[in-house]
Order: C-alpha cells, then structure tokens, then sequence
C-alpha cells in the first residue's frame, strides 16, 4: 500500500503569491531614490554656476580697485602728530667706551582736534562695472598743548626743539588735488612729502613740515594750527581720534552711507539730498595716550585700529543678490522635483528620470540669466526677465508630460510664486530666515496634507495615452 493512500488528503491547492517586491519596475520607491540620485547630481551645476558668480564679482572688485588706483584709493587722514626728537646717554660698552646717543622720537597728539570733511561722490564705469570715486575738501583744526610732555623723555634726555616736525598721514596721497600748507601759530607752513621713520612704516605715507620757533617755554602754551586738503578718493573716508576731544563733521550729497569702524556717530542725518554725520569723541575709548615714547610701535598699531569714517554704500549689489540667490538653487530643484513626483503619483502619470533632469537644468539655467542680465539691467528687472524666461520655458516643455494646460499652469503657478517669495526675502534681510522658516514649514505642510492618503505599496503609476488628454 502506498503512502498517499494512508495519508489524508489535503485542501485544494490555491493560487500562489507572489513574493513582495519593493523595488519593482516603475514603483515608486525606486523614482524616489533615482530623483534623491538626480538631485545630488545636480550639485555640480549648481556649484559650478556659483563659481561663475563668484568669478564675475571678482572681476567687479578688481575694476572697482583699478579705477581706485587711478583716481584715489579709500582715504584715511592721520594727524597732524608732532614729532620732538631727543637723545639719551647709551650704556658705556664693554671696554669702557662710550657709544654715541641714542636718539628716539617724542610723539604728541593734539589736545583738541576738529575735522569737518565735505564729499561729492560720483560713480565711474569701465566697461560693465562702476566704481563709487569721490571728491573731498577736508578742514582739520585745533591746538596742541604740549605741557609737561617733553618729561617723558627722562630727566637724562636732550630734546631737540629745533628739529621737531609735524606729520599728516594721507592713505593715498597722490590723489592731493593741490599743494597743501598748514597754519601753525602764526606762520603759513608748506608741507613736504614723505614720513620719515616709523610713522611712515604703520601709518602710511604722509606729509611732513618742519615746526619753527618751538621752544621749552613755548610749548607750555596752547598753539593752534589749521590746515585745509582737497584730494580724491573712492569707496570710503576715514578719520582718527587723536585729540583729547574730538569733533567730526562729514556731510555729502550721497544718499545712501554707511557708518562703521571702531566708532558709529552720535547724529546722523540721512536723506535723498545726502547725509550729515557728526561725532563727538574722547580719548578715554580708544586705547592710547596722548603723548608717548617711541621706538616698539604699539601705539602706532592702536592708533591704526581706531579708525571710523562713513562708506559711500551702493545699495545694489548685483552679484551680492544673484549670489544669495543661487545658495537657494537646490532647494528649488527639490521643490520642483517634488510638484512632479506629486503630479506623476495623484495624477497617476509617468514621468521619465530624462524629464526630471531637462527641467532641473532649466532651473539652474535661471542663475546664469540672472547673472547676465542683472549686469546690464540691475538686478530687479533681470529677476524679473529670468523668472519669466524659465517659468515659460517649464510650463511649455510640461504641457505633454503633464497631460493638460491645466496641471501645465498649476505648476507654473506655483513655480512664479516661489521665485516672488524668493525676491522679497532678500529683501527683507532682517527677517529673512524666519519668513523663509515659515515658508518652508508651511510648503512642507501643503505636501503631507495632499499625500496623507496615498498608499505609496500601491501607488504604481499607469501608461499615459499616447495621444494624451486633451487641454
């Protein structure tokens, strides 16, 4: 007897099923993960669009530089200082000579010391750039009190009155419109160029003249000077806190400054006629005293650390913008791609890897229309002609993916939107990342709301008509 007469017999055979397969053709697991892939990709456009940006700006600044170097570089006024030389008795050597004096330099700063600068900026081009030059007139005034100053030098000290010279620092001093001279007492004093020394060395080139009639006795009394500058320069103005008390005053018809370094001003006035700014300074801030021993520098260094000044801003920036621009280029990319993986999913479309891609170039294509224009138009109005050029370009190459010129629009729509809110976002600076925070949010809300029923296991996308739907 056989086994399977003995055995009883078993259910009826049913249909076999089939093992799962996550990763099956066309599932949408497997379009997730090949657009996660197209995206990375896409990095590479990206950063190489950015490299172009950053190139184009480097260009920018070395224009901007070049017509600095022909009409004036960014100014700085230092001084006057005056410069009292002395000499001490050197150690006795070794073998009992005597060396000659050492002789260092006695540096006094103004007791009280007053600027009023006037500027007329204009801009200059080269091409495609332009550059912000200026034109400047510049009154400095006050009084030196020397005093007991010359009691720094040490009680074993000779001091030279008579070789004591007075030195103004002038960042650029080729850009001197005419010769200057500076009223000391009661002399009209011409200045020479040059800086001697360590003054030259931190501070920069300057001009120097020598001080007549200084004497001990005379310098216990307050000796004012005066002196007038006309010279050029571009970009920025700066100026230093040398007196015990200070008053600047800087005015110019250039509406849109910018205040900074190591002091902001205490008045502003700003409108679309230009700007006045006043400050009102002591030397308890800034870090160095009013007369001093030189020889190491430090002081030189503090001084140079101590400068304020106004810089003659220009508010549009278009490589600035279209850089800020492209740092969003691929959250719009993932933005994009995921209006399309929703229209392929709900729509039940199929939409090729090939097509993702054609569109992604499309969006980082944006940058370098932004860039090009923005440099013959500004850069609103070349905002303006990419967003239109590459919002038309998708809604037209999307009609026949997409099926109808409905869903085409939608996406357009959509696309138009998020290139507006983009806009004014950087324009809004301050608040930028917590709109842009809400946006985001809320962008991501909008799309598990609309998937939240999606059954993803199933969700397998069917062949589209040929022919397609009609509009």
């Amino acid at each position: 007897m056989s086994v399977d007469a003995v055995l009883p017999p078993g259910p009826p055979p049913g249909p076999t099923v089939p093992p799962i397969r996550r990763f099956r053709a066309g599932s949408p697991s497997l379009k997730v993960l090949a657009i996660v892939m197209l995206i990375v990709a896409f990095v590479l456009p990206v950063f190489l669009v950015s490299d172009v940006i950053g190139e184009r700006e480097d260009r920018y600044r070395s224009v901007v530089s070049e017509i600095g170097n022909s009409w004036g570089r960014p100014q700085q006024v230092t001084g006057p200082i005056l410069v009292v030389p002395f000499r001490v008795p050197a150690e006795r050597r070794a073998d009992g000579t005597l060396p000659p004096p050492l002789e260092r330099p006695l540096y006094i700063l103004p007791d009280q010391y007053k600027i009023s600068a006037s500027a007329a900026p204009e801009t200059r081009r080269r091409g495609l750039f332009e550059a912000v030059v200026y034109s400047a007139d510049l009154d400095l005034s006050g009084q030196f009190l020397i005093g007991d100053a010359a009691a720094l030098a040490g009680p074993e000290a000779t001091i030279d009155w008579a070789s004591a010279y007075l030195y103004v620092g002038v960042a650029d001093p080729r850009s001197i419109r005419e010769g200057a001279s500076l009223r000391w007492g009661g002399h009209e004093l011409p200045f020479q160029p040059g800086a001697p020394g360590e003054l030259g060395q931190s501070l920069g080139a300057g001009m120097t003249l020598r001080v007549p009639g200084l004497t001990a006795e005379s310098a216990q009394t307050p000796i004012p000077f005066a002196t007038t500058l006309r010279l050029n320069g571009s970009e920025r103005i700066d100026f230093l806190p040398l007196g015990r008390s200070n008053q600047v005053t800087a005015s110019s018809n250039w509406p849109d400054p910018s205040f900074d370094g190591a002091f902001l001003p205490v008045r502003t006035t700003i409108g679309s006629q230009g700007f006045t700014a006043e400050w009102e300074l002591s030397y308890f801030g800034r870090g160095y005293p009013q007369a001093w021993v030189g020889g190491d520098g430090s002081y030189l260094s503090a001084i140079a650390s101590s400068a304020f000044g106004a810089r003659f801003f220009q508010p549009v920036n278009a490589y600035q913008q279209t850089q800020r621009s492209a740092k969003y280029g691929m959250l719009f990319i993932v933005f994009t791609f995921t209006l399309f993986f929703l229209f392929e999913t709900v729509a039940r479309l199929r939409i090729h890897v090939f097509q993702y891609g054609l569109v992604g170039l499309s969006l980082c294509l944006f940058y370098l229309l932004l860039l090009s224009f923005a440099e013959q138009v500004g850069f609103a109005g070349a905002y303006g002609v990419g967003t239109a050029a590459v919002v038309v370009q998708i809604v037209l190459y999307c009609r026949p993916v997409l099926g109808t010129w409905k869903r085409s629009a939608v996406l357009g729509a959509l696309l138009a939107i998020l290139y507006g809110t983009l806009y004014a976002l950087m324009q809004l600076e301050d608040l930028a990342l917590l709109l842009g925070s809400i946006g985001l949010f809320l962008a991501l809300s909008a799309v598990m709301y609309t998937t939240r029923k999606i059954d993803w296991y199933a969700a397998v996308p069917s062949p589209v008509d040929p022919a397609g739907p009609t509009a």
